[in-house]
């Protein structure tokens, strides 16, 4: 279920642009697929709900995993998926963007904050997995999510800077390429952790 669950979180985006013809991917954030009155804004909307709870789920999963090798850790990086879940799932879904930002509309701007608060948060998942890596033994698997935390850090700074109007003619100013890239970096110890559970 966690591997399909991330990997939905590319696969349905794919497939729910073909129906928004105002929708630029690579160019727009995902979360303008439900904005309001948008043509999928229901069902991306939904996903972004079922997001949000399915990893506040898995958050009291790592950390049960995680507190008998380290009981700060553990906190730490189940905060981090819980404020992702809570900020960029639930909160986006029940608060949506407009196609275009506009930070005098109430509801775009929860969006906006919760969606790059719960972003910021996340960053710490990998970061705290690779230092409970180090503290298992598993110097291949920190090494991992080191990498992970490394470039998905890149791509956040890449994907605050794309609206700014310096870059707009840049390749800095693909916002939705820089959101994706990062969420990929992120999610990639959650892959790992599926990938290991189903071979062991």
């Amino acid at each position: 279920m966690l591997a399909l669950t991330v990997m939905g979180a590319f696969l349905l985006p794919a497939l729910l642009s073909c129906r928004d013809p105002d929708y630029r991917p690579g160019w727009m954030a995902v979360s303008v697929l439900g904005r309001s009155g948008g043509p999928v804004a229901r069902i991306y909307r939904g996903w972004l709900l079922w997001l949000g709870l399915f990893l506040l789920a898995a958050a009291s999963v790592y950390y049960a995993a995680a507190f008998p090798v380290s009981p700060v850790l553990a906190a730490w990086q189940a905060g981090a998926i819980g404020a992702f879940a809570l900020g960029a799932g639930i909160l986006a879904g029940l608060f949506p963007t407009g196609l275009e930002k506009d930070l005098s509309d109430r509801r775009a701007l929860v969006h906006g904050i919760a969606s790059a608060l719960g972003f910021f948060a996340l960053l710490g998942f990998p970061l705290s997995g690779a230092l409970l890596a180090l503290a298992e033994g598993r110097p291949r698997m920190a090494a991992l999510r080191l990498l992970a935390f490394v470039f998905a850090l890149f791509c956040f700074v890449l994907f605050i800077l794309s609206d700014k109007a310096r870059f707009r003619r840049t390749i800095i100013a693909r916002e939705g390429l820089w959101e994706q890239f990062c969420l990929a970096a992120m999610y990639l110890p959650f892959l790992a952790d599926a990938g290991f559970y189903l071979l062991s």
